[in-house]
């Protein structure tokens, strides 16, 4: 049985680890290391100090990270953000307060598909055996193996769990029809002093301005607070803006259904619908039905300054098996094929493995039978990418348990894994986003620790075919920088350095591609760009040049900020810098001196501080990256493991 481990609720700052973060981030950002930080009084006294930033002040402007992460196929990007780390302390102090008032405000419509109902109080310490709950957030039937989001929610953590229920096949009974539909653009669209209609009335919000120290007031403050004081939109990917944009929606679907209910349109009689984040899936048996929601829903929407996407409307009649739902019946059965052909007559003990001989041969025929079952269907490859991982991964684990048994390896065992990670690196250039890529990442992680006591010489084949992979998938991009988002690239670059060292690229290519994803980024990402840099070349005297360079870029970025430490950016990637072991120190200090020179406090004055004494801090304790910690990689890596978007 797995360790069950109490939730210190009382400690507020645990909202650092849960809910102000996205999920698209590259694959050493955690904010592990800064909750540590931050936990610590001298500490947290230290970045207030330097930065002359007042941590209490309820009036500050703070800029968020914004950068764009692939939708896959071929949507446009898909900009999100990251708030300042003062405002994501806010968020603690805001949920801290009013947790119990974000679950009353959450669970007002039964009609929502995911929504917060309770907070957490306790979480597993290692996977559940037989856990049916491989991704999501904590959900009402079955604990996370760690405790990844403040609430517990309900019904489903992701959307096709909702396809697959006995509550969607129950409505597939009653109604012939279903119409799917979104809110246009919802996060960039609410208007944060729409939180005070949903909570009160729209009448009495807009007679009584807000309140200091209401629930609704703090809210609108709070949203304000973590996107630069703008009032027309949120920013996305943390969850508590989808909780704020949650209680807004939960507000309209009780407001919707009371305009059918008006036109004499009953719930679960005339019509009935669900709401997952802004998609709404309604079911009705008439077109005077669909025509009477449809007006109704914008109408409602309307009152909150938020429209339907017309462009995204589709109507599916009983049953409703969608393309996705036919392509990955299609692709059960071929990944099923594959995986039988492993073993003869149909015996999955290590005795009873095939004798491949021809790897290449095998991987091609099973990519292209892939390739077969998903030709009659319309759909893209980033709607079905994360299937294929779980499936392939689920079986590939399940073959390196079965030959861990094996005293003496032979060749075909190692055949076996090199097919599998040709298909693999096949699904993942068909769908670079950052999920894929993570997947990716944990995988090769297991593998090279589970066959670390492998032959040199099979090792050595694992660690060449992964090599290849990458390299391919690195010079695709510098080749098509130009129409690639280059955060997801910049993943592959931390993969490489799981490998031995002699498994390392040139620094003429590290060069080039540093130089294209320069080129051709479109959002502020320098800051990745860079610590991904440096954490891949460290102080290894064949990158002299390149880090030269680095150091260089950076100098040129602290000095000459219009934003200095009200930027997010500019606040993270000092301190990691400033913590940096591949710097010498005292290049590290002078930064400080030079940097303090410069730096205002919040009352328009020079800081002044003890260069001396702050410099014990920030030189020697990581910020958000753990330069020091040997482990950091796998660490990483496991708590990304736990951690899933919702979509």
């Amino acid at each position: 049985m797995p360790d069950i481990i109490k939730v210190d609720t009382n400690d507020k700052l645990r909202t650092l680890l849960t809910d102000v973060l996205p999920y698209e981030l590259p694959l050493w950002f955690s904010n592990f290391t800064m909750y540590q930080r931050f936990s610590t009084s001298a500490h947290a006294n230290a970045y207030k100090t330097i930065s002359g930033l007042d941590f209490e002040s309820e009036t500050g402007v703070y800029i968020p990270l914004d950068f764009l992460v692939s939708r896959g196929g071929n949507s446009t990007p898909r900009a999100i953000s990251i708030m300042h780390p003062v405002a994501q302390l806010k968020v603690c102090d805001f949920y801290n307060e009013y947790d119990d008032l974000i679950e009353y405000y959450c669970t007002k419509s039964n009609y929502s598909l995911r929504h917060p109902y309770r907070k957490s109080t306790k979480f597993y310490g290692k996977t559940q055996e037989g856990s049916k709950l491989a991704d999501g957030v904590e959900s009402a039937d079955e604990e996370r193996i760690v405790s990844s989001s403040y609430f517990k929610y309900k019904k489903y953590p992701f959307l096709y769990r909702f396809f697959e229920s006995y509550e969607y096949h129950k409505l597939e009974k009653q109604f012939h029809s279903m119409l799917q539909v979104d809110v246009s653009k919802c996060f960039p669209s609410i208007y944060t002093h729409s939180i005070g209609w949903a909570v009160k009335d729209k009448r009495l919000a807009k007679a009584k301005p807000r309140v200091h120290g209401s629930f609704d007031g703090e809210f609108d403050s709070l949203m304000q607070l973590t996107n630069y004081r703008e009032t027309n939109g949120i920013i996305i990917g943390p969850e508590v803006s989808r909780i704020f944009a949650e209680i807004i929606l939960q507000k309209i679907d009780l407001n919707f259904a009371d305009k059918m209910m008006q036109n004499e349109y009953q719930i679960s009689k005339h019509y009935d619908f669900r709401r997952y984040v802004d998609d709404y899936f309604v079911f009705f048996r008439s077109e005077e039905v669909k025509i009477a929601f449809i007006k109704a829903l914008e109408s409602s929407l309307l009152e909150y300054k938020m429209y339907l996407n017309e462009a995204k409307t589709t109507i599916a009649s009983r049953p409703f098996a969608t393309d996705i739902s036919l392509a990955k019946h299609a692709l059960s059965h071929a990944v099923c094929e594959y995986y039988s052909s492993r073993y003869r007559e149909k015996d999955t003990d290590s005795e009873f493995i095939v004798q491949l001989r021809k790897p290449n041969y095998k991987a091609n025929k099973t990519i292209a039978e892939i390739k077969m079952a998903l030709a009659n269907h319309k759909f893209e490859y980033h709607s079905i990418s994360n299937y294929l991982f779980s499936a392939i991964t689920k079986r590939m684990l399940s073959y390196l348990s079965k030959i861990s048994e094996v005293n003496s390896k032979e060749e075909f065992h190692l055949n076996w894994l090199l097919v599998d990670l040709d298909v693999l690196f096949f699904v993942h250039a068909m769908d670079i986003r950052i999920r894929p890529t993570d997947r990716l990442a944990r995988l090769i992680h297991d593998l090279l620790e589970r066959t670390s006591d492998w032959p040199e010489n099979y090792k050595e084949i694992i660690h060449k075919k992964i090599f290849d992979h990458i390299k391919q998938a690195i010079n695709i991009f510098i080749n098509h920088a130009n129409d690639m988002v280059g955060l997801e690239i910049l993943n592959l670059l931390i993969i490489l350095t799981m490998l031995p060292s002699k498994y390392q690229l040139h620094e003429n290519k590290l060069k080039e591609y540093f130089g294209n994803l320069e080129k051709y980024s479109e959002t502020n990402d320098f800051y990745f760009r860079w610590i991904t840099f440096m954490l891949y070349i460290k102080r290894k005297p064949e990158y002299n040049k390149l880090r030269d360079e680095l150091i260089k870029a950076a100098d040129d970025y602290f000095l000459n900020s219009d934003d200095m430490f009200i930027s997010s950016e500019y606040f993270m990637f000092y301190f990691d810098y400033l913590a940096c072991l591949y710097i010498d120190e005292a290049v590290r200090k002078k930064m400080i001196e030079e940097v303090k020179k410069i730096t205002l406090n919040s009352k328009q004055n020079l800081v002044q501080f003890d260069v001396n004494k702050q410099s014990q801090i920030v030189l020697n304790k990581d910020f958000i990256v753990s330069w020091s910690d040997p482990e950091y990689l796998k660490n990483s890596l496991e708590k990304k493991g736990y951690i899933f978007s919702y979509n």
